[in-house]
């Protein structure tokens, strides 16, 4: 660990962050230094401060204060690059990191071989997230965004590469009837994805009003509340009773309602697409999943599929004219403020889709 020093703001097991100082990450020989520049409060952060204060994390160091910051949701300015790096990047690019696959990865062993470095069985050493003024991470995990993008949308890269990844991994087809469980961040980039790759018709529930509302944006053709039978009702009325081709879970949580109702709207033969987090564990009855032929694909994070990275995708989507996914940042904190944005995060009724922590 390097002796010197930085500001960064650490969850102390308290439920609560606090903004101290904290030794600057380590930087190895074949990683860069990233000024962070914005860094997004994700809904896993959310889940891990509270699992954190109640020693319910399934890690047992996500029960402890934290030593190195987190944050995941991270663009920032390359600031140093190893000597011997040969890539596209500069001192001063602006880039998007993918914090916890390539920028880690080894580049060599099984899994980075077919682009899923999330999966590397040689990752480096945890360095520290974007809740912290600086990062290190291998080039190989940096992607520059394009001129037109702030630092705070090039933040927005990886919540959006979810859902690209999730919608490349079940090998979505254009033309698709689709249904969004939830519009949270994660599920306004499900809905924003498969309408850029083409879904026929986008039907999503939402339990807020300013989540309705941004659900359209993104380009829902149907949005209902997020009422037991008004999504299932929808998904019906909207394909002559058969059910959606495709159902993408982005609600996660402590029981198994999402998953139900993601079974429920799908048609036989067909997929439900998870990305929400599941904290706990929950029961499920497969019955009726298993009599309608309905396959559940979990993914997570991002990857490398067929020489194309979901991260690449993402910016290009993004940067794509004037993106309304561009717009879901509804408010930023400076870093000395961070507890105010993880405050502002939980509570729904301020209408807040993603909070941003920019410097």
């Amino acid at each position: 660990m390097s002796e010197k020093q930085m500001n960064a703001g650490l969850d102390m097991a308290e439920g609560k962050y606090m903004f101290k100082k904290t030794n600057m990450p380590e930087l190895y020989k074949d990683q860069a230094l990233v000024k962070v520049k914005s860094s997004g409060i994700c809904g896993s952060d959310l889940h891990n401060t509270i699992e954190r204060k109640n020693k319910t994390h399934f890690t047992k160091a996500g029960n402890l204060p934290q030593v190195v910051p987190g944050g995941h949701e991270v663009s920032g300015i390359v600031e140093e690059l190893p000597n011997d790096y040969l890539g596209d990047l500069e001192i001063g690019s602006r880039v998007a990191i993918d914090m916890g696959g390539a920028g880690r990865a080894c580049q060599n062993c099984y899994y980075c071989n077919f682009g899923y470095t999330k999966h590397c069985v040689n990752p480096v050493n945890d360095t520290g997230g974007g809740f912290g003024e600086y990062i290190t991470r291998k080039p190989f995990g940096m992607y520059k965004i394009s001129d037109e993008m702030t630092y705070s949308q090039g933040a927005l890269v990886e919540p959006l590469a979810i859902s690209v990844h999730g919608l490349r991994y079940c090998r979505f087809e254009t033309g698709m009837n689709v249904a969004v469980i939830g519009s949270s961040s994660i599920g306004l980039g499900a809905i924003a994805s498969a309408k850029f790759f083409g879904a026929s018709k986008i039907i999503a529930s939402a339990k807020y009003p300013h989540q309705a509302e941004a659900a359209k944006l993104m380009g829902a053709d149907i949005v209902v509340s997020a009422e037991p039978g008004d999504l299932e009702n929808a998904c019906l009325d909207n394909t002559d009773g058969i059910g959606v081709d495709l159902a993408i879970e982005s609600v996660g949580g402590t029981n198994n309602s999402s998953l139900v109702q993601s079974a429920n709207v799908v048609r036989n033969v067909s997929n439900v697409l998870i990305l929400g987090r599941f904290g706990e564990k929950i029961e499920m009855d497969f019955l009726q999943p298993m009599m309608k032929e309905i396959n559940f694909i979990n993914t997570t994070c991002y990857a490398n599929i067929n020489g194309i990275s979901d991260f690449k995708l993402a910016i290009d989507i993004l940067s794509s004219g004037n993106h309304p996914y561009k717009d879901i940042v509804t408010h930023t904190y400076e870093p000395k403020d961070i507890q105010l944005g993880f405050e502002k995060a939980y509570d729904k009724n301020s209408k807040s889709l993603k909070v941003h922590i920019n410097s």
